[in-house]
C-alpha cells in the first residue's frame, strides 16, 4: 500500500475467498508522523468502512506490535471457540473441520 490505501476491502475478500477471516488493519511507522502518507482520519475511516480495528504500530519503537498480535491471536481463538459452539459436538472428525486463516498485511 505504498502512498496511500490502494487495497480495497472486495479486493481482499476476492483473493481470501472467505468473508470470516479475522482481520485487522495496521499502519507502521507510527513513529514517522511527520512522514506519514496516510492520515490519521483516513485509516481509521477505511478500518471503520470495513468494519475492522485500526492500530497504529511502529517497528522501531515496538509501539502496538504485542498488542497487534496478541488481539489477533485472541480473535482467532474466540472465532474457534465459537466455531466450536455452533457444531456443537457434531463433527468430531478433524480432517472435515475447516481450518480458520489470518491475515497480515
Amino acid at each position: 500500500m505504498r502512498g496511500g490505501l490502494e487495497l480495497n476491502w472486495e479486493q481482499i475478500l476476492r483473493v481470501k475467498n472467505d468473508e470470516n477471516i479475522p482481520f485487522f488493519l495496521v499502519g507502521n511507522k507510527g513513529d514517522l508522523d511527520e512522514k506519514r502518507k496516510v492520515t490519521l482520519n483516513e485509516a481509521q475511516g477505511r478500518a471503520q468502512s470495513w468494519g475492522v480495528p485500526y492500530v497504529e504500530t511502529s517497528a522501531k519503537t515496538r509501539d502496538n506490535v504485542d498488542k497487534v498480535f496478541f488481539d489477533l491471536m485472541r480473535e482467532i481463538r474466540s472465532r474457534k471457540m465459537e466455531d466450536n459452539k455452533m457444531s456443537n459436538g457434531k463433527n468430531k472428525d478433524k480432517s472435515k473441520r475447516k481450518k480458520l486463516k489470518c491475515t497480515i498485511l
